[in-house]
């Protein structure tokens, strides 16, 4: 009975991960492993075709409020697009509050784009989508990555940063 109760458990914890993953997403985990409320956990990203939008999803272990990202702050989510397939970003992602509302400028390769809405449906969760087609968003795969800066008197006076992946992209297939 007890093996019976065991293969139960497993296969709903197995089909609740799979519906709270979209089709087709790619996700990463990162350990809790710094200080401060933008400790990135998870990093999601779909895209659902070659020239489809890029569906982002961050997050973090603690809760906050978006006015923590304030733009008169030095509190920062950036989400990091590799397009070339080489080492370094070619375009930046800023992600920022101002006017109650949460947004997106994604800069780079000398160009800027108009900012994309961020949602933050939970404590600790943010989304947004990239255009199909767009620079930051080519046609075919995509690689992401994500990067947080928190700044408090207490426990990070210096700035606590985090990366996920820590070295390297997460490839989102188109």
């Amino acid at each position: 009975m007890r093996g019976r109760a065991f293969g139960t458990i497993t296969l709903v914890a197995g089909l609740v991960m799979a519906l709270a993953t979209p089709a087709g997403a790619t996700q990463i985990g990162d350990p809790n492993d710094v200080a401060g409320k933008l400790d990135l956990k998870t990093l999601i990203g779909t895209k659902a075709g070659a020239s489809a939008p890029l569906h982002i999803t961050i997050v973090t272990y603690g809760d906050w409020r978006k006015r923590l990202l304030r733009e008169s702050a030095h509190n920062r989510i950036f989400v990091l697009f590799n397009t070339d397939s080489d080492a370094s970003p070619e375009f930046v992602g800023t992600i920022s509050e101002s006017g109650g509302a949460l947004h997106m400028d994604i800069t780079g390769s000398g160009s800027s784009f108009e900012p994309l809405p961020v949602h933050h449906p939970n404590g600790h969760t943010i989304t947004t989508v990239v255009p199909g087609s767009s620079p930051p968003n080519p046609d075919g795969n995509v690689r992401i990555a994500a990067r947080s800066r928190f700044r408090n008197q207490t426990t990070c006076s210096t700035a606590c940063k985090d990366r996920i992946p820590n070295a390297g992209w997460l490839t989102v297939p188109a």
